[in-house]
């Protein structure tokens, strides 16, 4: 088992045991919401936004809840996310070959 997989089991087991929602249109929403979260944290920590109460947690920080979600998006579809990454790091290669 790879080390992806590894963590899409723990985060898996994790989400089931604290109770979270399992359906992946939930999960989706839930996912967008840190990603703006982080955008804002981020914008906060480099200066380009006034620093205000609403944010909390570092970019960081932020981004450990959005991998913690697209796991557990994934893990709802039965989606292998090892799988996924290699097709895209072939795609993404083809590309840059093909523009040079």
């Amino acid at each position: 088992m790879s080390d992806i997989a590894k963590l899409q089991k723990l985060v898996d087991e994790e989400a089931v045991s604290m109770g979270h929602n399992r359906d992946p249109k939930i999960i989706l929403l839930f996912l967008l919401e840190e990603l703006g979260e982080t955008a804002r944290a981020f914008l906060k920590e480099s200066g380009h936004k006034e620093s205000n109460d609403r944010i909390v947690e570092s970019y960081k920080q932020e981004l450990g809840d959005v991998f913690f979600l697209l796991l557990s998006l994934a893990s709802s579809r039965g989606i292998n996310l090892e799988e996924q990454l290699d097709y895209t790091i072939k795609k993404l290669k083809t590309r840059t070959l093909e523009d040079s």
